[in-house]
């Protein structure tokens, strides 16, 4: 890993030009990045698919763009873009009525076995009903994650890019999860389900780590930028999923 240069020289050439970072007055501070979050939830702008179509194509450049200003009122705020990712997932839910079982494999099953697949699908179905307890655990939490990993690689994000980050990248994972939702969730069949929703797990991890590996781009050692990606990815979904499950348990 070479950490003889800063992050901005170090990117030049190996991304974009557009992907180099600014400093002093032009980086979004926390102050900032809070005080724009009611202006993004309640005015939504055209930009939508612009969002989701850079996302996918270059969405480390296309994250850079928007902290570094360039094109950013094309972009949704990264906040208003979860919000709408989390509305068009639970639509998309309550359109297909998704369960992760189907009644006749339930009566082929041992009582226990059919309880724990219930238990399994009342749990998914509140965290659908409790999302917002959810992201309030989620963001922070995976934001000093991804914080820690670009610290220790040497990227100098501060905490309100790194929550940048972690929110588009949260955003355009639902946004994928629903789509597949909305493709398969009208399949009655529960073993089916429950591989798509492993499968929406995997899905998760691999953009997770997709995005992280752009931005770790100054690990100059080909092997360890893979695997601390992989890292990342892995790391951000485990982060996830335990501020989904904490609140949970302790409710339940």
């Amino acid at each position: 890993m070479n950490h003889s240069k800063p992050y901005a020289s170090q990117v030049e050439g190996r991304l974009a030009p557009h992907l180099k970072q600014k400093s002093g007055e032009e980086r979004i501070s926390l102050f900032q990045f809070i005080s724009d979050l009611p202006h993004a939830i309640f005015h939504v702008d055209r930009g939508i698919l612009f969002n989701f179509v850079q996302l996918i194509k270059r969405p480390a450049a296309s994250i850079q763009d928007y902290l570094d200003g360039h094109l950013r009122k094309r972009y949704f705020h990264p906040a208003t873009y979860l919000v709408i990712a989390l509305l068009f997932n639970y639509l998309v839910v309550k359109i297909t009525d998704l369960h992760f079982y189907d009644e006749q494999e339930l009566l082929s099953m041992t009582p226990l076995a059919a309880q724990a697949i219930m238990d399994y699908d009342k749990m998914q179905w509140w965290f659908l009903e409790h999302t917002y307890i959810y992201i309030l655990l989620a963001i922070p939490a995976s934001s000093l994650f991804l914080y820690i990993i670009f610290r220790l690689s040497r990227l100098k994000f501060n905490v309100a890019e790194t929550a940048v980050i972690v929110l588009f990248t949260i955003a355009q994972g639902v946004f994928f999860q629903s789509l597949i939702y909305l493709s398969l969730g009208w399949i009655n069949d529960g073993p089916f389900l429950r591989c798509m929703e492993a499968g929406n797990m995997a899905m998760l991890i691999s953009y997770a780590s997709f995005v992280s590996y752009q931005f770790l781009s100054t690990i100059r050692n080909k092997a360890g930028h893979i695997l601390i990606s992989i890292v990342a990815g892995v790391g951000l979904a485990v982060v996830w999923i335990l501020s989904a499950y904490l609140p949970y348990l302790l409710l339940h």
